[in-house]
Order: C-alpha cells, then structure tokens, then sequence
C-alpha cells in the first residue's frame, strides 16, 4: 500500500486537468510515482540507546536542566532560552544571543552572537535515519551544523562549555562542571532527583547531567504530519494542490538533498565558509519547518518563500526552481508540520527564572 499511495489520489486529480496532450502526458508519468522511494513516514516510537535506556525519571530531571539556568556560568541562560516551544523549539532570530543575553526570541538582546543559526531541537532523537533504517533501529547522529558530536549525549554538553552559548567568561571549559556540581549538590531536590534516576552513590555528574539532557530532548518529537499520514498510506492527508507542490519539490531537485524520514541527508553539503571554524554545514531537516523562522544556517531569510527562491535558477547546485514554483512547494512543505511537545516547568529546582534571563 505504501509504495503506490499516490496513484489513486494523482490520478483522478490530474484527470479533472487534462485539457491537453502534455497534460494528459504528465498524468501518466505521476500514475506510477514511487514517494517512498525518496521519503519515509517517521516513526510513531523513540528507540533510545542501549548505554542511555529510557526512564520517566530520567526525563523529568532532564526537563528540570533543560530550562534551568544553574548550568551556564552565570546562571543566566539555559538551554531553553535558544530552545523555546514559542518559536518551534528554537529562537527565531538569525543570531543567537547566549551567555550575555537578555529576552526571548528576536526581542533578546545582548553584546555577543553565536556565528550561526541555531537550530531546532524538534526531531533530535531520530537524526541519522535512513531510508534502510529499521524502525526498531537505534541511530545516532551526527549533531551540530558541522557535525562533530556523535552522539545526543555528547551534543547535549556543547552548549555549555561554549563562552558565547551558556558557559560565559567567569569559569573555563574545564572548572564548570565542578561549579555546576557543586551548585546541584546544594539543592536537596536535585540531589533526589539524580537519586532516583541514576544508580551509585557519585550521581551528580557531567556523564549523567548529559543523559538527562538527552532522554529530555528525545522527546521532542513531531512524527504524525499529514505527510507521515500520506506516507503511511491515507491518500486523502494531502490535497491536490500539496501533490502538486509535492511533485514539483521532487522534480526540480530539493528531494536530492532533502529526502529520507527527515528530509534530510545530514551530510556536509555547503562549500561555502560559514564560518572561521567551519568550512561547511550540513543538510537542515524540513520538518516543522513553517514554525522555525528565519531560514539557512545564517537566518538569513525571514519567510519560508524566500528561502524556496533563493534556489531559483541554481543549475550549479543541481536545483532549477522556477518563479512559478515558489508558492507550490511552499504549500507542499507545510504539510510537514506535526504538534509537538511545548510544556514550559512553572519553577525549576534552583529557584532561579525558568528559561534563565528570557522575560
């Protein structure tokens, strides 16, 4: 059924079209269109790894981090403060402002910037499927736009040993995890809520604050788009003019790139220097993607039309989108889009503001 879910659909769309022979022509080349030989539906459960099993209480605490502030050196910023569900999970500038920063979103303001957009954490816990991979499959990675973590766990640790992110200028990459430590092991609950999810007597560590981190974010999934349900075999999920953007996403060549579960290949695909420790950036996933303003690694495009057209007649890239195809594709991608876990903690262990110095 999932191999041949558009011939129904395309077929008697197209048909009510057919005005002319090359019309009538392009009908029966979209009759046998295989999607699923350049797409597939994500999968409805998480598969967590072996040395990182899955556990509520785990998540919980991880939850508990994720938002706050106790991690970065001044404990001022979390993660959620570049990782928020208002603007999809990430922060909806083009620059993110970290360790010196004050506000949410495209209103915060600081002296210093991260060198590239930040992305959205929606989806993590699948990044590196494949079209071959098994749904029972544990993948890993790789992470960041250069792709130098291997792991979730590994990724998770980046942000705070960065100056510019959470870490700042007051501890060094090697003294914060002793500081932070040291601040956890003060608080009676966060002593508890290791306990309980880590075995041993030494709980409180950089390892474990990691797999926290990571089971929290794993759960940030959006896996049942009307693409997936397309996918999964409802021909009707989508409509006439989605197919159409559909078809045309795959024939002018973003499906090149932008294929798999996630519509991504994760592969380093820009020769461009970005920048000075990067000499390129990988493959962005789509989905969710109308949420995740402004677009490209710089966020340098401010709306999802715009990003589409700046692949206008770029034959050097393999891809030759056309004017006309702009608003196409643009409704095509929307159907990407899936509810996604967007609960915000009331409090945080610490005391300190959730979310550090958004407000």
């Amino acid at each position: 059924m999932r191999k041949y879910i558009s011939v129904l659909l395309i077929t008697c769309s197209l048909f009510s079209l057919t005005c002319c022979e090359e019309n009538q022509q392009t009908s029966t080349d979209n009759q046998t269109r295989d999607y699923t030989s350049l797409f597939s539906a994500l999968p409805l459960q998480i598969i967590y790894p072996t040395d990182n099993p899955y556990s509520e209480e785990k998540e919980i605490l991880g939850e508990f981090l994720f938002w706050d502030p106790i991690l970065s050196g001044a404990q001022n910023v979390a993660c959620a403060s570049c990782h928020h569900p208002n603007f999809g999970w990430a922060d909806g500038r083009a620059f993110s402002i970290g360790s010196d920063g004050v506000g949410l979103g495209p209103q915060r303001y600081g002296n210093e910037t991260t060198p590239i957009h930040s992305p959205s954490i929606i989806n993590m816990a699948f990044t590196g499927l494949t079209m071959d991979t098994q749904l029972n499959e544990f993948v890993s990675g790789p992470y960041f736009w250069d792709l130098r973590a291997t792991t979730l766990e590994e990724q998770a640790i980046g942000p705070i040993k960065n100056p510019v992110e959470m870490l700042g200028y007051h501890y060094s990459e090697a003294e914060i995890f002793d500081e932070i430590k040291y601040r956890l092991t003060n608080i009676p609950e966060y002593i508890d809520l290791f306990s309980v999810a880590f075995e041993g007597d030494d709980v409180i560590t950089e390892t474990n604050i990691a797999k926290a981190l990571a089971t929290f974010q794993r759960k940030i999934i959006a896996s049942n788009s009307r693409f997936d349900l397309f996918l999964r075999g409802d021909i009707n999920a989508l409509s006439e003019s989605e197919i159409i953007g559909l078809n045309k996403f795959i024939d002018v060549g973003c499906a090149d790139c932008h294929n798999g579960p996630l519509l991504s290949d994760n592969q380093i695909r820009q020769d461009e220097k970005v920048i000075e420790t990067l000499d390129a950036v990988r493959t962005p996933s789509l989905r969710n993607i109308s949420q995740t303003a402004p677009y490209m690694q710089d966020g340098s495009q401010d709306t999802l039309n715009n990003a589409i057209s700046l692949y206008e007649d770029r034959e050097d890239l393999g891809v030759n989108i056309n004017e006309v195809d702009f608003n196409d594709i643009e409704v095509f991608l929307r159907t990407l889009n899936s509810p996604v876990y967007d609960h915000i903690p009331e409090r945080v262990p610490s005391g300190l503001p959730v979310g550090g110095n958004i407000n």
